[in-house]
């Protein structure tokens, strides 16, 4: 039953570089936020930065300002966030290299099946951890479960959605 447990150094679920493709391609073209933010949101970034990067993108277009490396800078400054993720040059280094900006929808769901499989494997381990506590009934522990299971299938639901409306 043991080996069923997944080993604590393995690494969860993630993609850098689709999370970076998503980033840089808003940044060379602001039209590749509204496809993005339609799959993810923030939460869905692996790295610390890489969410506080979209989020200050998000701020941004609320306030219907445009979204490139000055203004992004200047938001990120503003709120003493622009060292912590890297500096101005990693900011800058985000729309090197970009595959394509139009592609951007297909990195962002990417980006949204890491965010969820990484989902999956918190609920199952807060299952496990339940279950082996052996503190509650039964039936609660797998009612539980199945509503931990379920939370996460309705977040990737925008997941699935947008990969309908990208296949048309």
């Amino acid at each position: 039953m043991a080996e069923m447990l997944a080993p604590a150094e393995r690494t969860l679920p993630h993609n850098l570089e689709a999370e970076r493709s998503v980033l840089g391609a808003i940044l060379v073209h602001n039209d590749a936020f509204n496809l993005a933010a339609q799959v993810i949101d923030g939460r869905d970034f692996y790295r610390d930065a890489h969410r506080r990067i979209f989020d200050k993108m998000v701020a941004l277009n609320e306030r219907g300002s445009a979204i490139d490396f000055v203004t992004l800078k200047e938001e990120l400054g503003r709120n003493g966030e622009l060292d912590e993720v890297g500096g101005p040059a990693y900011v800058a280094s985000l729309s090197d290299g970009v595959p394509r900006a139009t592609n951007v929808e297909y990195y962002a769901r990417i980006v949204k099946e890491k965010a969820t499989l990484r989902s999956l494997i918190y609920a199952a381990n807060k299952i496990i951890t339940t279950a082996y506590e052996g503190e509650q009934d039964a039936d609660l522990v797998l009612d539980e479960a199945e509503h931990s299971i379920f939370a996460v299938d309705r977040k990737s639901t925008r997941l699935n959605s947008s990969h309908v409306a990208l296949s048309r």
